[in-house]
């Protein structure tokens, strides 16, 4: 096999493995999503940035210490003693509906554990999908004077949906903050700071904070895309994701100092709004202005085994939980006077349509990635199929999707078929043409472009239909990838399409994948029936089965199944044309 052959096999397979990273870190930038109107903003006084080295205290895995994490997480701001006393019994409310349930407590005015009803916990559970931010109070208010994490609030009122949480602080500033949970998956929240005293009193480090964000069981750290994730939204920048550089700022030897984002080194932007994510599920803060400041904290997990390929074994520590705070304009409160603060909390599914509706770009969170625009086409059309046709499954929705799309597709590949098959009839006069003109390299290429015009062929017909397929087919891996819709989603014999088939893993060393293994059957049958005009390239393609095996077998299912049904299909299509299509006699 010739060396030169295996450079467009190599730089393929290269550019299919290193995608992900190369989204995240430069085609997202490149070409971000059309901009969108901001939210409406609450008039506020301009204020200066918060200074560079105001820093929140890093969390640690274990629970005890996780907790003294975020006791220290509120920004430097003298506490007078009386913040300090003794706190009440914690008493608990718990507001609903048909989606979310959500319960707050008395210490810290925050949530304390949210419910997506609707999402099982595990396969067959009828226990939903709960968080507990016990911990780390979500969307609790921190860095008021005077404020204590955790402190101990009163409540002033409370209805089905609702519930107003009210504390006087040391120094007399009253603090009022209303939750109202709405008909989703959103809560609104609304902070009243008024100043009853006869002296203003500087603000500086308010805001509010996230809870901490886990992986759900299961997912252990061994894939090679980052789970966990925090994404903000800041000015008229795309949306923007952090994930990728948690190893660099949270080293497992460093001290975990939390990082603010976008960084010291740029201008500060207002940031709209901050998601921190799993792979399935987000919690989104949106003030209603501009944050001032963005701080991103993180802790290390247990270590993880695992392997790339079969290949290359590594022992990693990841990152087990993220959360992040938004930090407000620093702010001076005139005497009698009063700042009121309005913003929305998200504590559910990573779904396109939920998290369209909620802001802008929120539904980037998705991180569908360059071709965006395609797979949000994509994710549609499956979850329109499994709705509407029977027997309401995603592997059938996704085994129809391909079928349109090879549809579709159709005319392309095989004019590309039939392009590949002409250029085979006539290597033996290429062959001719080469060996008579080969000391007059230009005369070669002259004559060879002559003998494509003689027989109608376009040297770059096979080609060309391949590279307008790249789109949909990055724009399904990526969909595939990642689609909540997926998660515990049973077909045939697989269990759930969002994880490899892992068939008799507690028997065999390792669990058993089917459908990678069909796929590589059907892609060395598509292999040999494909036309080439070169033996060498009919030799060097045959070495895509193994690698594609290799590469699919940790892969979701669900994307296994897309793929080995989309082979199947162009061995339809290869059958078809050499059936009706016989190769056309060359001219003498």
């Amino acid at each position: 096999m010739k060396k030169k052959d295996l450079i467009p096999v190599i730089l393929i397979f290269a550019l299919f493995l290193a995608y992900p990273t190369l989204d995240r870190k430069f085609l997202a930038k490149m070409f971000p999503p059309k901009a969108k109107p901001a939210p409406a903003a609450v008039e506020q006084a301009a204020a200066p940035a918060l200074p560079a080295d105001t820093a929140l205290a890093a969390p640690e895995a274990a629970p005890a210490a996780a907790a003294e994490a975020a006791d220290d997480a509120a920004p430097a701001t003298p506490v007078p003693a009386a913040a300090e006393e003794e706190k009440s019994i914690e008493v608990l409310t718990t507001l609903g509906n048909e989606r979310l349930e959500i319960t707050t407590s008395t210490h810290g005015a925050g949530v304390v554990r949210a419910a997506i009803l609707g999402y099982p916990s595990e396969k067959g559970s009828e226990v939903p999908v709960t968080f507990d931010f016990s911990d780390r109070p979500a969307a609790a208010p921190i860095g008021y004077p005077g404020l204590a994490p955790r402190a101990d609030f009163e409540i002033a009122d409370s209805t089905d949906d609702s519930i107003v949480y009210r504390k006087v602080l040391p120094g007399g500033l009253v603090l009022t903050r209303t939750l109202v949970l709405g008909d989703g998956y959103q809560v609104s929240l609304a902070d009243k700071l008024e100043n009853p005293t006869g002296a203003p009193v500087a603000l500086s480090g308010y805001g509010l904070q996230s809870g901490f964000m886990e992986n759900l069981p299961g997912e252990d750290g061994k894939q090679q895309v980052p789970l966990l994730g925090v994404d903000t939204l800041t000015g008229s920048e795309a949306v923007q994701y952090w994930g990728g550089k948690f190893d660099k700022w949270f080293p497992v030897d460093g001290a975990g100092t939390p990082q603010a984002v976008p960084g010291p080194d740029k201008d500060p932007e207002p940031v709209d709004w901050v998601a921190v994510k799993n792979k399935y599920f987000t919690q989104i803060l949106t003030p209603a202005i501009g944050a001032d400041r963005c701080l991103v904290s993180a802790g290390h997990g247990k270590p993880v085994q695992s392997t790339f390929m079969f290949l290359f074994p590594r022992t990693s520590i990841p990152i087990a939980r993220v959360a992040a705070t938004l930090q407000m304009p620093d702010y001076e409160l005139p005497a009698g006077q009063t700042l009121e603060q309005a913003a929305t909390f998200y504590v559910g599914p990573k779904v396109y349509t939920e998290l369209k509706a909620n802001g802008p770009h929120q539904e980037d969170v998705l991180q569908l990635g360059f071709w965006r625009v395609v797979g949000i086409w994509i994710l549609k059309v499956m979850v329109w199929i499994q709705a509407h046709v029977w027997p309401y499954s995603y592997g059938v929705a996704i085994i129809l999707l391909t079928f349109l799309i090879r549809i579709v597709f159709w005319p392309l590949n095989h004019k590309s078929m039939v392009s590949t098959r002409h250029m085979q009839e006539i290597q033996p006069l290429i062959a001719a043409v080469r060996e008579k003109y080969k000391a007059t390299p230009q005369k070669q290429q002259q004559e060879m472009m002559a003998l494509y015009k003689e027989h109608k062929i376009n040297p770059m017909g096979g080609c060309l239909p391949m590279l307008i397929q790249i789109p949909v087919f990055f724009a399904l891996f990526v969909v595939l990838r990642g689609a909540i819709e997926l998660r515990f989603s049973s077909f045939l014999w697989i269990s759930d399409l969002s994880t490899p088939e892992n068939l008799f893993q507690n028997v065999l060393p390792f669990g058993l994948n089917i459908l990678p293994l069909f796929m590589g059957v059907t892609m060395w049958i598509q292999q040999k029936m494909t036309p080439t005009s070169d033996p060498q390239q009919q030799k060097m393609m045959m070495m895509m089965p193994v690698l594609f095996t290799f590469m699919f077998y940790s892969f979701p299912s669900g994307l296994s199944l897309y793929w080995s049904t989309n082979q199947v299909m162009m061995i339809v299509q290869l059958a078809w044309m050499k059936k009706f299509h016989p190769p056309v006699p060359l001219k003498k």
